[in-house]
């Protein structure tokens, strides 16, 4: 139960931190800056779980932080006034997310050596929902029938995507599927031109 409630955690502050950086970075900084999650993937997968991470892959990540912290540099720059340091603090939040979407997948690598995929989807949707629900006071608004619409389709189409990712932690080394995570530039550039 720890476990599933440590992977709940790091998974819900993960998106937690990521959607309050949109609301200081463009879409597609906070887009980059995420994708140091996969990076740091492969470094906690090595650290905190022994897995066998070679030359190559270290090489990919070191190549891959390079960018995030080219993308990362002109934010954390506060010469500027209060402009950019609302821009850094929006990097750090977004930087920060991607520390716990890394853990968060470490966890589920872990998870599923012993658990079912369901009960550790299960277990991370309740967590989720849980913690998300003591953010009502903070703002809450009541959705459109047509948001409320999409965010039932987000939400299920996301417990697929979690049912996925965790099956496929099941099968190889968290080292070997988190850099499958930035296929969905791909997929959000088709998704986005014909949708």
């Amino acid at each position: 139960p720890a476990s599933h409630l440590w992977r709940g955690l790091a998974g819900t502050v993960a998106m937690g931190l990521g959607f309050a950086g949109l609301g200081y970075l463009p879409l597609p900084e906070v887009t980059a800056i995420g994708y140091a999650a996969p990076l740091l993937t492969v470094i906690f997968a090595a650290m905190f779980l022994g897995e066998d991470v070679r030359l190559f892959r270290i090489s990919c990540v070191a190549l891959g932080l390079t960018g995030v912290l080219i993308v990362l540099t002109p934010r954390l720059s506060v010469t500027g006034g209060n402009a950019s340091l609302a821009e850094a603090f929006g990097a750090m939040l977004v930087l920060g997310g991607a520390v716990f979407a890394a853990l968060a997948q470490v966890f589920v690598r872990k998870l599923a050596m012993t658990e079912a995929t369901s009960a550790i989807v299960f277990w991370f949707s309740l967590t989720a929902t849980a913690l998300s629900l003591a953010t009502l006071p903070f703002g809450w608004v009541i959705p459109t029938g047509t948001e409320a619409l999409l965010l039932v389709g987000a939400g299920l189409l996301g417990g697929l995507g979690q049912i996925l990712l965790t099956s496929s932690y099941r099968e190889a080394d968290a080292s070997l599927v988190a850099p499958f995570d930035y296929a969905s530039m791909i997929f959000a550039l088709g998704i986005g031109y014909f949708v």
